[in-house]
């Protein structure tokens, strides 16, 4: 049973990759016709000849476009779903809050850590005053001889 679950998990594994080779060339046209869009905007905005308050999308890097980072510019809709009164929020406009928000994520990445690594210093603490304790003890007995 577990053989055949195996196989059949390499079977799925090894059909999934072939899908993602067959199609990565219409993906990466698709990324290049994309980019050249975001250059075609940037320029009609550069130009003054797109609407007030447009923005125009990063474009999206070829090189690592298939490991999708949570950061990768490819996850950005900005101009896509605009509000009714055309504001865009802050942390998908403002790169100033955009690294505010990764700063602050940093942070609490690091306070996380913090805190573990003060667990594991309590926890070696306790384990040599325990060593220590037994050292002691040993010495004892062999001065007792």
């Amino acid at each position: 049973m577990i053989s055949q679950l195996n196989l059949t998990e390499k079977k799925l594994h090894t059909h999934t990759l072939f899908s993602a080779k067959r199609r990565e060339p219409g993906i990466l046209k698709l990324t290049t016709t994309y980019n050249d869009l975001c250059r075609q905007l940037s320029q009609l905005i550069a130009t003054k000849k797109a609407p007030d308050g447009a923005i125009s999308p990063h474009p999206i890097q070829r090189d690592g476009l298939f490991k999708l980072d949570v950061d990768d510019d490819i996850w950005q809709d900005i101009g896509l779903d605009d509000d009714q009164n055309g504001l865009l929020p802050r942390w998908l406009c403002d790169e100033n809050v955009r690294e505010g928000i990764k700063a602050l994520l940093e942070h609490d990445r690091c306070c996380e850590e913090e805190i573990r690594l003060q667990k594991e210093r309590c926890a070696m603490q306790e384990w040599m005053l325990e060593e220590w304790a037994c050292n002691l003890k040993a010495q004892d007995v062999i001065a007792g001889m």
